[in-house]
């Protein structure tokens, strides 16, 4: 009999070997680089007076431009996008792979009935020592199994964190997906907004520039002008249909696009206003930027989900060194005729107590457990290498942001000039004190200084999106950061 003191010493042994076979937090952390800073981007942003300290994107981010279509756009996306859809099946495969990996930490318990029927030989072995066996036997057994495998080391916990791991990754995989649909969803949507637009302004400068070719041939017919002006201006007229043309196509490849997003056949019929919402005055820095970034962007929160993962492996893979002990029972009824079965007298049972204990495996145990280890710094190198790439993301948009807000305001300005130039051109013109030559070369600027405002206005709406997405676009993760490491 062992003594009580025996058993104690027992007990904290297990205990001391179960802790043994995981991976230490300070290890698994050694390698992980703590979040960059970009304070030094963001108070140069800020004194542009561009960008204002707020909160961070709202999970429904899109209807800061106040565009009842890109909402139904989106919100279509959401629910027939197949890309979407498959992240989805995705998610509830690994959440229910991690529930099989849970069921080895519980008893398993099972039922079995077979039947079995066999024409015996009389001179056979069963009927050579049981000659009272009938030649044609039915074999009837029920049996009721137990089984259960002792975790002591923790390596059946371990499989299943990772399990769980992988499926907390794949939810931040599905609203990182869900992130990318909907900004492209969004680009796409601003540049057919602005195609359009441009695709009036277009048709617009082909009809002023026809209107001055017609208006210089006439004044050829009557020897006012030189054949050579009257052909700069063809060549400028042709280069202008070629723009119509052009836009034409750029038009219904963002309508495909769009359509495909939703789910639906590229030629399905899109009704796009041609108009362009107001652009956003600033934009919003979050604060707590740097510190926050990784909890609130999806791709980040994924990595470090698959690293915890691969922590839990090492750990399973050490468990590899240490005895293996599993139980089984059975307990059931077994007759080889139907009636006498439930009779006491046909009860079996067996108890299977089981242990394995690796002694010499040639180094696989050790390779196993360095290549799970190897996988593991992998993933955190390319954790680090993911969250240098974020910083630099969005101290490279804010840079960007802070460019166009600054050509956009300035050409503001011109377009105000050269409106103001050609309501002049136009009152002289209709004063008599200027001709209608110089009245079509005003309108032309304004409509190219118009498609560069346009220009400029889509990037705001680029810049806004791209900004978004980068911080996360309103994703939070419903977990806490499983490994972190604080800025030194």
């Amino acid at each position: 009999m062992t003594s009580a003191f025996e058993r104690k010493w027992i007990f904290f042994g297990l205990l001391f070997l179960s802790g043994c076979v995981s991976l230490p937090k300070d290890q698994q952390t050694e390698n992980l680089l703590s979040p960059p800073s970009v304070t030094t981007s963001i108070d140069r942003s800020m004194e542009s007076g561009f960008f204002s300290i707020g909160d961070w994107p709202k999970q429904n981010w899109w209807e800061i431009f106040g565009s009842s279509e890109l909402n139904s756009l989106i919100s279509i996306a959401l629910d027939k996008n197949p890309t979407i859809q498959s992240i989805e099946k995705r998610v509830e495969y690994a959440k229910q792979t991690a529930k099989v990996v849970r069921s080895r930490l519980f008893p398993l318990l099972f039922f079995d009935a077979d039947e079995t029927w066999q024409y015996l030989s009389k001179n056979g072995l069963y009927r050579t020592f049981n000659p009272k066996i009938p030649l044609n036997a039915n074999l009837v057994d029920l049996t009721l199994s137990f089984t259960y495998e002792f975790d002591f080391w923790g390596k059946n916990r371990h499989l299943f964190n990772a399990a769980l791991g992988e499926s907390k990754a794949e939810e931040a995989e599905s609203a990182g997906v869900e992130l990318i649909t909907t900004t492209a969803i969004a680009q796409a949507y601003f540049a057919l907004k602005t195609n359009l637009v441009r695709q009036r302004l277009y048709q617009d400068l082909f009809e002023v520039r026809r209107a001055f070719f017609e208006l210089e041939g006439h004044l050829q017919d009557k020897a006012l002008l030189s054949r050579l002006s009257p052909l700069l201006s063809e060549e400028r007229l042709l280069e202008a249909e070629k723009l119509v043309f052009s836009i034409e196509t750029e038009v219904e490849t963002d309508k495909h696009l769009i359509n495909i997003l939703l789910g639906r056949g590229p030629d399905e019929p899109l009704n796009i206003e041609a108009t362009l919402p107001q652009a956003l005055e600033t934009l919003t820095i979050p604060d707590n930027l740097s510190l926050d970034l990784l909890a609130r962007r999806p791709d980040l929160m994924a990595q470090i989900w698959r690293v915890e993962a691969l922590a839990h492996e090492v750990g399973a893979a050490k468990a590899d060194f240490y005895p293996n002990i599993n139980l089984t029972a059975l307990l059931g009824l077994e007759s080889i005729n139907f009636s006498h079965l439930f009779r006491a007298q046909s009860k079996t049972a067996a108890l299977l107590p089981a242990i394995h204990l690796p002694i010499f495996t040639a180094g696989a145990i050790r390779a196993n457990i360095r290549a799970k280890k190897a996988l593991f710094d992998q993933a955190v190198y390319d954790y680090n290498d993911l969250l240098l790439k974020s910083a630099s993301e969005v101290a490279d948009l804010l840079v960007l942001a802070k460019s166009i807000f600054e050509q956009k305001s300035a050409q503001d300005l011109i377009i105000e000039a050269a409106q103001t130039r050609y309501d002049l051109v136009l009152l002289r013109q209709q004063s008599g004190l200027d001709n209608l030559l110089s009245q079509y070369l005003a309108e032309e600027e304004w409509i190219l200084k118009a498609l560069d405002d346009v220009s400029l206005l889509y990037n705001q709406y680029l810049a806004a999106i791209k900004l978004t997405k980068a911080l996360g676009g309103g994703y939070q993760s419903e977990y806490s950061v499983p490994l972190k490491k604080e800025r030194q």
